[in-house]
């Protein structure tokens, strides 16, 4: 019948027993770890988990140890079975020991980024000047990124447009009548005259550019004005130019716009000179 004693080499299958100095270690990590306050609720729950789960492994090892063995067919002395518990027992407390110090320090990791931003908040307070540097160095990059490179043949061009003339230059005819002034109260009644005198004959006028009728003199900042027939008029004291649009059936825009700018001052829908 073979010896059902531990293994030659004298060692244990479970592991060595904790020494009265690693017991003790365990047991002041436990007091030092828990503390005079309560646990929290979380910690203290996955405390009983782990130790349910011990205590089934160990009821079922006991289980096992007890009973016939399938492989030898032998039982296992008391003596031995009762050191098997109390190092399971060790077992127990170690790993106890083990999520309760576990959790605490995780609490007091998921503490510290409050203490840090108050840190860094208090560093601010203390050294405003780098805080502006920084922030400066944020904006300056933010900008370099959103602001076009002006040297793109892209960007040319809309600066082109954005020049007015540049965008649609005008061809300038000299005009030997005079001056005509554009009243705002009679404003459609100075339109329909200007259009009739200024304005070739319809078969000829061409729409798709822009011509500009002035007299020699006449001094107007430039700007876009569109196409159209362009004549040089007096409005409120000032140049101005009137604008004869592509007449779209029996009708016709006429649009006052304001030099310099090319901001339209008056619109009026006449009908197409005959």
């Amino acid at each position: 019948m073979p010896d059902p004693t531990p293994t030659p080499d004298g060692s244990d299958a479970d592991g060595p027993e904790l020494s009265p100095e690693q017991d003790a270690a365990v047991r002041r990590l436990l007091a030092e770890a828990g503390g005079p306050e309560a646990l929290p609720d979380d910690v203290a729950t996955r405390l009983e988990e782990t130790l349910a789960e011990l205590r089934a492994e160990r009821d079922a090892a006991d289980l096992v140890s007890t009973g016939v063995a399938e492989e030898h067919g032998v039982v296992l002395p008391r003596d031995e079975l009762a050191g098997r518990r109390r190092r399971k027992a060790r077992l127990l407390l170690v790993a106890a020991a083990a999520v309760l110090v576990g959790a605490v320090a995780a609490g007091q990791l998921a503490d510290r980024p409050t203490d840090d931003a108050a840190v860094a908040g208090q560093s601010a307070e203390d050294d405003p000047a780098r805080t502006a540097d920084s922030a400066g160095g944020a904006a300056l990059q933010e900008g370099a990124e959103l602001e076009p490179d002006a040297s793109m043949p892209g960007d040319l061009e809309d600066s082109a447009q954005d020049d007015g003339l540049a965008a649609r230059p005008l061809e300038r005819v000299p005009s030997d009548g005079p001056l005509r002034s554009i009243r705002a109260d009679r404003l459609r009644e100075d339109l329909v005259a200007l259009q009739h005198v200024s304005l070739p004959d319809p078969a000829t006028v061409d729409y798709s550019g822009a011509v500009f009728v002035a007299p020699q003199d006449f001094m107007c900042e430039p700007a876009d004005f569109g196409a159209g027939h362009l004549v040089a008029v007096e409005y409120a004291g000032r140049p101005a130019v009137v604008a004869f649009r592509a007449p779209a059936g029996t009708t016709q825009e006429a649009d006052v716009l304001a030099c310099g700018t090319g901001d339209t001052l008056h619109s009026v829908t006449l009908a197409t000179a005959g």
